[in-house]
């Protein structure tokens, strides 16, 4: 179940009366309830759930009835990596055992194993299993080559924006408070936790020529344990009254 609040945000430099509005929606989308269906097609069954539910979002948000503000979103959207194809890509040269349970004959795991090297076994799939064999694919270089199948926003491109993620999946991460960045063998790393926007609020960032980095997007946390989602934050200075006509752009504060 999709829970959204929101409330408007107003962002006031001490040395100008010129004020930012814009609206700050959290936001928390439905879970993939099982590994074994998210498998069964590209694009799974629980990423046009989560595509309604946030496509609704959005329309309340910009409902013509109300006053139109930049706004974030942001929150736990339950993004999740195109299973079938991320699989297929990982497994690509393995073979596939289906084991069924013997009472009503469903798929209770799937087995991929290497077509050489003594059949190895390279990922274990159940309901609550993902046991792949190289946990390292997720944290080289942020995992960030598999952001090719991190695919569920691209249907929102023309509504909601995001920063270029350099951080690693971060959900689900191990929670003994000795592994901080290992990862769970339950679900498939993803990008879960995101922060985005609309067009009109990307558009009041301060980018100031001598600043090498005004903003930032990253998680929180990267070698401690926090439980098994990693808290990301955007940091960006806004001038005072952006979007406001006659602003004096070069007053500005710092939103975190």
């Amino acid at each position: 179940m999709s829970r959204m609040s929101r409330a408007p945000k107003k962002i006031n430099s001490k040395s100008s009366f010129l004020l930012s509005a814009f609206d700050l929606v959290n936001i928390h989308l439905f879970h993939d309830a099982s590994n074994l269906v998210a498998w069964e097609r590209s694009p799974s069954v629980y990423s046009g759930t989560r595509q309604k539910a946030l496509g609704f979002v959005l329309d309340r948000i910009t409902d013509q009835r109300y006053e139109k503000l930049p706004f974030f979103i942001f929150g736990d959207f339950n993004f999740r990596l195109d299973s079938k194809q991320v699989i297929e890509s990982l497994c690509s040269s393995a073979t596939v055992q289906t084991v069924r349970t013997t009472d009503t004959n469903e798929v209770d795991k799937l087995i991929f194993r290497e077509t050489e090297n003594d059949r190895k076994v390279v990922l274990q799939l159940e309901k609550k299993l993902f046991n792949y064999v190289n946990q390292d694919v997720f944290r080289e270089n942020n995992g960030t080559s598999l952001l090719e199948f991190d695919k569920e926003l691209s249907v929102f491109k023309d509504r909601l924006h995001e920063h270029q993620i350099s951080f690693p999946p971060s959900y689900p991460y191990s929670e003994d408070c000795s592994q901080g960045k290992e990862y769970m063998n339950t679900r498939c790393p993803a990008w879960c936790d995101r922060i985005l926007m609309s067009s009109s609020a990307r558009d009041l960032f301060l980018k100031p020529e001598n600043e090498e980095k005004s903003l930032t997007y990253d998680n929180i946390g990267p070698n401690v344990c926090m439980g098994d989602h990693k808290p990301v934050f955007l940091s960006f200075r806004i001038p005072a009254g952006a979007g406001k006509p006659n602003a004096n752009k070069h007053k500005c504060c710092v939103v975190q």
